[in-house]
């Protein structure tokens, strides 16, 4: 049996995770690299082998876009460093046809993931902070913050200051959320600082001022902040890379956060393998580091794409260098092998 109908079978059989709500997440703070279609592929794996057993089920991606911009791809003009600290969403897009830097390269891999059949409902993070959907998960956590306090501690061996609060502010007079702190909350309005020095790749401009946390007004803070999201999008099925699902990492303290302060069911989770760039290296969009997606479409067919997405165990990392034209032979070899009933489940099954 296909890993993707196991999973789906202790999904169904458990009851726990209805509706069937599968998702995944993805900050577009740069051409995203190859590797991030493996996180589209496993979680579409898994929604079409609920679909197959004839139950109703939603696959969603989303956008993390309200994020900072935090490190500096390579390939970007070097007037777009000002723009260090400010949300994706709110960044000028270095190409012609978007309208910010965040929808740029999210829709160019949109446009990959779906020349590869993979379709997901589209959810933008700052579309959702401005309906006001968020407004009311915003107040909860800023009222139990004493809670969250004292599960980074317990959680991940974090000891948060009393003055530390889980939301960030988009400062008012120069836009950057990534330089701003809350320092108290009244229950109707946060009190922040725009820090000059709060971080070493922004720089804040010092204002202070008081908000009402609600609306596109600021953030949550990212483990804080998917922990939300999974509650206001109603997620049930979302896997993570290794990275994230170490003990007592962000996957660990963002479930307690779920559970014991939004009072929401972790969704059902497991992690898989990275891909691996040249030499072994993660990549990484926000560094510009690693092949992007869009190049490598650009050299292998969809169905060979895809292929290389779904050949090896998600247990086990893909090691694939797209300019070693010998990787390139022995990938589609293995796909006709496949398609011939050899050595593999048959793709089109997958």
């Amino acid at each position: 049996m296909f890993w993707a109908d196991e999973f789906t079978d202790k999904i169904i059989k458990s009851g726990k995770y209805r509706p069937f709500h599968v998702d995944d997440m993805k900050t577009p703070s740069g051409r995203i690299h190859v590797g991030a279609l493996r996180g589209v592929v496993v979680h579409d794996l898994i929604y079409q082998a609920l679909l197959k057993r004839k139950v109703k089920a939603v696959y969603t991606w989303v956008y993390n876009d309200m994020d900072p911009m935090d490190a500096f791809p390579h390939y970007l003009p070097k007037s777009f460093k000002k723009h260090m600290g400010e949300p994706l969403y709110k960044i000028p897009s270095p190409e012609k046809g978007y309208r910010s830097l965040a929808e740029c390269y999210a829709l160019q891999f949109k446009k990959v993931f779906n020349s590869l059949g993979v379709n997901p409902e589209i959810i933008w993070s700052h579309e959702l902070y401005a309906s006001g959907k968020m407004d009311k998960i915003i107040r909860t956590a800023l009222d139990k913050v004493e809670k969250i306090r004292q599960l980074y501690h317990d959680v991940s061996g974090y000891d948060k200051p009393k003055n530390w609060y889980p939301y960030q502010v988009i400062c008012p007079k120069c836009g950057k959320v990534g330089s701003t702190i809350v320092t108290a909350w009244d229950g109707k309005v946060v009190s922040f600082e725009c820090k000059k020095d709060l971080v070493t790749w922004a720089e804040g401009c010092g204002n202070k001022g008081r908000i009402e946390p609600r609306g596109e007004n600021g953030k949550l803070m990212w483990k804080v902040d998917w922990a939300a999201h999974w509650k206001t999008i109603g997620i049930t099925v979302e896997a993570s890379g290794k990275d994230h699902m170490s003990k007592g990492g962000s996957h660990d303290l963002s479930s307690a956060i779920c559970e014991q302060v939004f009072n929401y069911p972790t969704p059902f989770a497991f992690s898989y393998e990275w891909f691996l760039a040249k030499g072994g290296a993660k990549m990484s969009s926000s560094k510009g580091v690693g092949v992007s997606a869009v190049e490598i479409s650009r050299t292998l067919p969809p169905e060979i794409l895809k292929f290389l997405m779904v050949k090896t165990n998600y247990r086990q990392a893909i090691i694939f260098d797209p300019a070693n034209n010998e990787s390139i032979l022995k990938l589609f070899d293995d796909y006709d092998k496949t398609q011939a009933g050899k050595d593999l489940p048959r793709f089109r099954d997958v």
